[in-house]
């Protein structure tokens, strides 16, 4: 009897080894569980998030043209608004053939600041012109058809893209010559 009561509480005692480790082993994959349930949730809702972001920037891309052509026609409103003052003394060149500097601020300020492309900057600048001069020349303001509203500003008044992609790279030049000579002229 005593060698089933050994052997029995030997019996007892591998079982409750087995149930420990047993216990701990559904311990540690409930655990695991735990954090794979996490981890999806948390990859479920960046998905989920990533979705959403795609759709906005899909609608972006397809209102940024309009956008885009809006910006421009803005710029040109509010050069024209601001220009329209000194109508009179407005040309794109000099007597002697050197673009005028406004030409070149505004230029400027079309490329970089509402990004139109180089190449249409001459014609944004000859158009606004143009209409500056029908607006305020010196017609009679009649709703009449046989009044030219968009004068010729001839081959003068025009100036190539070239000059036009050169503008902002002449500013940044300058602007580190002023830069040098300011610090030249600092004291210490």
């Amino acid at each position: 009897m005593r060698e089933d009561l050994t052997a029995a509480e030997t019996a007892r005692e591998d079982l409750h080894r087995i149930n420990a480790t047993v216990s701990n082993e559904l311990k540690s994959k409930s655990e695991a569980l735990e954090k794979v349930s996490k981890d999806y949730s948390g990859l479920r809702d960046r998905t989920s998030k990533l979705h959403k972001e795609v759709r906005i920037l899909r609608t972006k891309t397809l209102c940024a043209p309009g956008q885009h052509s809006r910006a421009t026609e803005a710029a040109v409103a509010k050069a024209v608004r601001e220009s329209e003052a000194e109508f009179h003394d407005l040309r794109i060149k000099r007597p002697d053939g050197r673009i005028e500097n406004w030409v070149r601020d505004l230029s400027c300020r079309l490329i970089t600041v509402r990004h139109l492309p180089a190449s249409q900057t001459p014609g944004a600048i000859s158009d606004m012109l143009r209409a500056i001069r029908a607006n305020t020349g010196d017609h009679d303001r009649t709703d009449n058809d046989n009044v030219n509203t968009y004068p010729d500003l001839g081959d003068g008044e025009t100036f190539s893209d070239r000059s036009a992609r050169r503008f902002p790279l002449e500013g940044h030049v300058m602007g580190k010559i002023q830069l040098a000579q300011d610090f030249k002229a600092a004291p210490g």
